[in-house]
């Protein structure tokens, strides 16, 4: 979400995508601690999640904000051919301006339900109770969730395809991003980078 635009409608940020170490919103950029909750401010919030079938439980296995500016810095150090096959495959594999369409019009007809919308993979549309792991992620506006491309749910499926589309160099940039933010312990951080985690 490189600007903000005339169609994009603000909700406020369902609770699914609170801090949950805070049990609250996210309201700092972990990279460069801009506040993030005033006025037009952009950015985003991601969560890789696992879950256990057994138990009918999960656990957040990471969880971050990052205002536009630094988040974009990110990306532009993957390489272009990781970023092309990234953009080939959802425009392949998703119909987001039918997507965008449908959250808009549950908003505008007053029943907008973000389970509905993260109940399944956006891309092979796999019920959320039958994935081990997934990523979901959303973009905000100041104190305001805006409802675009996003907000999504990714499963491990999804993942893995992407994975296999990124280069060395891609990956190299995503391990050293955990590496750098996250100070996980050794066995988390084989977890995240073995399921497949994106920061995309």
């Amino acid at each position: 979400m490189s600007s903000q635009d005339e169609k994009t409608l603000l909700v406020e940020i369902p609770k699914t995508f609170y801090s949950d170490a805070a049990n609250a919103p996210f309201s700092r950029c972990m990279n460069c601690d801009r506040y993030l909750l005033d006025g037009d401010t952009q950015y985003v919030i991601e969560k890789a999640v696992k879950r256990y079938k057994d138990f009918s439980t999960t656990d957040t296995i990471f969880e971050y904000a990052i205002c536009l500016k630094c988040h974009e810095e990110i990306i532009s150090a993957y390489s272009q051919s990781s970023l092309e096959n990234i953009r080939n495959y959802f425009s392949e594999n998703v119909d987001f301006e039918r997507r965008i369409a449908a959250m808009q019009k549950n908003i505008k007809d007053g029943n907008f339900n973000l389970d509905n919308w993260l109940s399944r993979c956006a891309v092979k549309g796999t019920p959320v109770n039958q994935m081990s792991e997934y990523q979901i992620g959303c973009q905000c506006v100041g104190n305001k969730m805006a409802v675009m491309n996003m907000p999504f749910l990714i499963g491990n499926e999804a993942m893995d395809e992407i994975s296999q589309l990124l280069s060395n160099k891609t990956i190299g940039e995503m391990d050293r991003f955990i590496d750098e933010f996250f100070g996980l312990p050794p066995d988390l951080k084989k977890l995240i980078k073995d399921s497949g985690v994106l920061i995309i």
